[in-house]
């Protein structure tokens, strides 16, 4: 199976994206609420300039992924779970990384949803909870290559501390009768 890490520690940052760090940085020092998930998902999608931007919790079993937001073009679309099996996604919870540059859908044909969704490229990151159990993942696909997956590898490493405490917090909350 063909999957490349991006390197981000090769990767010199230009000024501009700098900048867009820092911003990365002061959206998570800001006070959170419900909308926190959301809000980062919307920076990853304009600043890594993807179609869609994934963020879920994985299911108490494991075997399943829990959408918290499911963005496309920037613009939220109705929550959903899926089983992680013969996707992209699950090479992710194994790998903690994966970049597919493009022709996702050869490496996952039994992922009809990627082939609904026309995606070609594919670049993936797992949360963890401080015991180093994975907790959920973050996915950016769009229809073609995307075109800075070293300065999207960046965005995801700023706001993932965020975004994991999110995602605990939301299972906390969601666990409790």
């Amino acid at each position: 199976m063909e999957y490349r890490f991006v390197h981000h520690w090769n990767y010199a940052l230009r000024e501009d994206e700098h900048r867009i760090l820092e911003s990365a940085i002061s959206l998570i020092a800001q006070p959170r609420d419900e909308s926190f998930l959301r809000r980062a998902a919307e920076f990853i999608a304009t600043h890594a300039q993807v179609q869609y931007v994934l963020i879920g919790n994985l299911s108490d079993d494991g075997l399943n992924v829990v959408t918290k937001v499911f963005l496309k073009n920037g613009a939220p679309l109705p929550n959903f779970s899926y089983p992680l099996h013969y996707t992209p996604c699950d090479s992710v919870l194994t790998q903690r990384f994966c970049y597919y540059p493009n022709n996702v859908q050869r490496y996952f044909p039994r992922d009809i949803e990627l082939q609904d969704l026309n995606i070609e490229s594919y670049l993936g990151s797992i949360f963890l909870k401080e015991d180093g159990e994975p907790v959920g993942l973050i996915s950016l696909m769009s229809d073609k290559q995307l075109e800075n997956a070293a300065f999207a590898e960046h965005l995801v490493l700023v706001l993932s501390p965020a975004i994991e405490e999110e995602l605990i917090h939301i299972s906390h909350k969601d666990a409790k009768p």
